[in-house]
């Protein structure tokens, strides 16, 4: 089994530069004209070498102050159930990798994660080096958990007859900031030191910083903090290891975790209980519970390897697959999809069937060119012809239509597939705004672009979504000068080109901030490219192996 390069592989200062890529700085997929490379940079050269308290401002503490990060709540459902994200302060963000990554901290690390590496258990979550450019959002880390956890959990059903499974409830909003500094200490391990503490520290210090003071968790939605969460599973996996050693467990097993998902396999159903008792008492011990719903013990170790929401889309391909579509409407594939969505939401696969579709939509209206031999034309004087002579071409453009249903009406099962699964909704406005972009009149156009509008922006924590929507509306918004549509500062930025401020970075000393250039949060020359129908980067290779999202 191919071992991706991770990122310890990496010296301290390409650790740094790693860490302060746009494509790591936030691992929500965002419209393509989104880069934050430019401020991450300039945020590097402007604070340099400076600690953090020489750029703080007398008696000024990010922890009381509101605005710090970008945040956005991710609906899940379409109602309650959310997942908070942030674009982290770019200052923050930076103090943290320099922290993890400097010269002094970086071997501190490298040899933390040394220790955490134990027989009999793989963990296969650590930020992943893409030696070339991804051919779509994530490419490389999916890749990585299909090879080391799906494809490895099957071949291990050679060797092993049971296996267990589940995760951690709520992980990240879970991680104590102490455990933290365990970590480090290595606390309770054969390996247990006192060190200086200042990494671990300061690392709290921003983590509580990043949060408006709260000592609890970490924030979602950087490759940074799931590197930071890494070593806390990555210290519990080595307290695993020693607790199962002093238990006297002479069976033969395997653990493989990706980030919280673990799966325990083992010959001896009853040894294996065990290792499941040890775990949950060492995950306990880190302010970690077990997630009940997903835990389970199975004989069938070669289809439960697989996620749910694939083995549903594989049941159904004599329904949908790759070669044809049974479906004799665009309509009725809508329809599927939400259905089978309702059973699996915000699922890899939900990505993957939304993208069949639109693909199939493209292939149905690409204009239709059709050459035909002209046939002589007889006139009364049996001597004219058309203008044309007998055996010359004719080309002729047939430009298709949806059919099989209203536009509208398929509109509106595409709209509601997007609140449904919001981590997905971009997948659904690209189907929304190919098919309106289909339509004919004008008005018509204009007419459903607003009523697309209304029911998603109307929808609470509905940033995301927005985010998005204004992809599909900003050249409609430009030529009617409706630049003032969306309330978030993304979107203000996209319309207007500069605004005063995305992050609050009051806390800091005026020195480090002038001259931000929040301007390059967006790529002129991709946004003067958007068309009204959402484009963003993906290859056919996806549909091999996104049948899951890690951050599912």
């Amino acid at each position: 089994m191919k071992t991706a390069k991770n990122v310890l592989s990496l010296s301290s200062d390409d650790a740094i530069s790693f860490f302060l890529k746009s494509q790591q700085y936030h691992n929500l997929e965002l419209p393509e004209y989104f880069v934050f490379d430019d401020v991450l940079n300039f945020v590097k050269e402007s604070v340099g070498d400076a600690s953090l308290k020489d750029c703080l401002r007398k008696n000024v503490s990010p922890e009381d102050l509101e605005g710090v990060n970008i945040d956005i709540l991710l609906n899940k459902d379409g109602h309650y159930a959310v997942r908070p994200i942030v674009l982290a302060n770019p200052y923050l963000y930076y103090f943290l990798v320099r922290e993890l990554c400097g010269q002094k901290s970086w071997p501190v690390v490298k040899d933390l994660f040394d220790k955490f590496s134990v027989p009999g258990l793989s963990s296969c979550a650590l930020p992943v080096v893409s030696e070339e450019k991804e051919s779509f959002h994530k490419s490389h880390t999916i890749l990585n958990w299909w090879n080391m956890m799906e494809q490895r959990s099957i071949e291990l059903s050679l060797e092993y007859r049971y296996m267990f499974v589940t995760d951690i409830t709520n992980c990240y909003g879970s991680i104590n900031p102490q455990s933290i500094e365990w970590a480090f200490n290595l606390r309770g391990t054969k390996y247990e030191r006192e060190l200086n503490q200042d990494i671990a520290h300061n690392i709290q210090w921003i983590l509580r910083a990043l949060q408006q003071g709260r000592n609890i968790g970490i924030p979602q939605g950087s490759s940074i903090f799931d590197f930071v969460a890494e070593i806390v599973l990555g210290y519990s996996d080595l307290l695993l290891h020693e607790a199962i050693e002093r238990a006297g467990i002479t069976a033969s097993y395997q653990i493989i975790r990706y980030r919280d998902d673990y799966r325990i396999f083992c010959n001896d159903k009853d040894q294996m209980e065990k290792i499941s008792y040890i775990l949950q008492q060492v995950l306990e011990s880190l302010n970690f519970r077990m997630n009940s719903q997903k835990t389970k013990i199975s004989e069938n170790v070669v289809t439960d390897s697989i996620k749910s929401d694939k083995l549903a889309y594989i049941y159904n391909t004599p329904i949908f697959n790759k070669k044809g579509v049974d479906f004799d409407s665009f309509e009725k594939h809508l329809l599927y999809i939400l259905m089978f969505a309702r059973k699996h939401p915000n699922s890899g696969q939900v990505k993957t069937l939304l993208s069949d579709i639109d693909k199939r939509m493209e292939k149905h209206l690409k204009p239709v060119v059709r050459e035909y031999e002209v046939v002589k034309v007889l006139f009364d004087d049996d001597s004219k012809t058309d203008g044309a002579a007998e055996g010359d071409k004719e080309i002729v453009t047939y430009v298709r239509r949806l059919s099989g249903g209203s536009v509208r009406a398929m509109v509106a099962v595409a709209v509601q597939i997007a609140l449904e699964n919001v981590s997905v909704c971009n997948y659904a406005l690209r189907v929304i705004s190919r098919m309106i972009d289909s339509l004919e009149d004008l008005e018509e156009k204009v007419s459903l672009m607003e009523r697309v509008y209304d029911k998603i922006s109307n929808t609470p924590n509905s940033t995301y979504n927005q985010l998005w929507l204004q992809n599909m509306t900003y050249v409609y918004d430009r030529r009617c000068g409706n630049v003032d549509r969306y309330d978030i500062g993304l979107c203000k930025l996209v319309m207007h080109g500069q605004i005063p401020r995305l992050w609050n970075v009051d806390w800091l000393k005026e020195k480090f901030t002038t001259r931000l250039p929040l301007h390059r949060v967006v790529d002129k020359e991709v946004l003067a490219r958007v068309t009204p129908i959402i484009t963003f980067r993906e290859q056919s290779s996806y549909y091999d192996v996104s049948d899951y999202t890690p951050e599912d």
